[in-house]
């Protein structure tokens, strides 16, 4: 999997910065959890949340749009309750949090 970020921009009002980013990958859709991973790197935040990841149709990339916090207590306050338990649910067991 390779990710290439196409665009930054730090938004200060809610002290995050966010991402699109296109993926390329072989087989199938690279999970969020993976992608996540390796923003995560890319970018130094803390946490990583992931509002999307499409597929583009026939071919092997995706695009993606993220938001990155320094601390979690942020994320927390400023997302959704639903984004959250989507991208930072504790537990394991490949379920619906880890989908593409």
């Amino acid at each position: 999997m390779e990710i290439e970020i196409v665009s930054r921009k730090e938004n200060k009002l809610l002290e995050r910065e966010e991402v699109y980013f296109k993926i390329k990958y072989e087989g199938k859709t690279p999970s969020r959890k993976k992608v996540r991973d390796n923003l995560k790197n890319m970018v130094g935040g803390k946490v990583v949340i992931i509002e999307y990841i499409k597929p583009a149709y026939g071919a092997s990339e995706a695009d993606g749009y993220a938001r990155v916090y320094q601390s979690e207590k942020k994320a927390r306050e400023v997302e959704a309750e639903h984004i959250i338990e989507r991208n930072l649910k504790k537990t394991g067991g490949g379920g619906e949090g880890e989908a593409e």
